[in-house]
């Protein structure tokens, strides 16, 4: 493990997290809507982003146009690739789509709304002993705690303190695409196979 030396800015992370936390919608849709609907009105959602996906990456002026009005919360390597938004949409949608227990599904969510947000903050502003690319041993702390807590509201405290570790492995692991697909859809089968 290494120091860290440089952070990205804690004002970028904020307003990255604040806009992440609107996947707290999904899980809100989730619970007062028919499974069916809210199944349906993600895919939606998921077919018109993977549009704008697609057309903002063949598109150059367009991309510099969406990534500005997002107001620079994109991380650079998103500029030429899908973004995290169209990743959290994926995980989420399949994550509601495989597994049937509501608390699985809500804990999973909890797991990637609230746990990412605790490893960004804590890794920007308190991290200094780096794990892997982006990863530091402040935030993944902050991480597993975070989702312990999320997780005595879903499971036993057993389940919970299970969860929370695997979680925290799935987030250092260095897996493709984006690790807001995989965290909800890992730890939801997990956790399936848990309870």
């Amino acid at each position: 493990m290494t120091i860290l030396t440089e952070t990205p800015g804690l004002k970028i992370e904020l307003k990255r997290k604040a806009f992440h936390s609107l996947a707290l919608l999904y899980a809100l849709g989730y619970a007062v809507l028919d499974r069916t609907v809210i199944l349906r009105v993600l895919s939606a959602i998921l077919l018109a982003v993977t549009v704008l996906e697609i057309a903002r990456l063949l598109f150059p002026a367009l991309n510099r146009r969406f990534v500005s009005l997002f107001g620079g919360i994109h991380r650079p390597e998103e500029f030429n690739r899908f973004s995290g938004i169209f990743w959290t949409l994926a995980g989420t949608l399949l994550t509601m789509f495989l597994f049937r227990d509501p608390r699985v599904v809500y804990c999973a969510m909890g797991y990637l709304v609230f746990g990412d947000a605790a490893a960004a903050l804590a890794g920007v502003r308190f991290g200094r002993i780096k794990m892997g690319k982006n990863k530091t041993v402040e935030g993944c702390s902050a991480f597993f705690w975070t989702c312990l807590a999320v997780g005595f509201f879903f499971l036993t405290p057993e389940q919970a303190a299970a969860g929370a570790l695997f979680a925290a492995l799935v987030e250092v692991l260095p897996l493709p695409f984006n690790d807001n697909f995989w965290l909800p859809l890992l730890s939801g089968l997990f956790l399936t196979l848990l309870r």
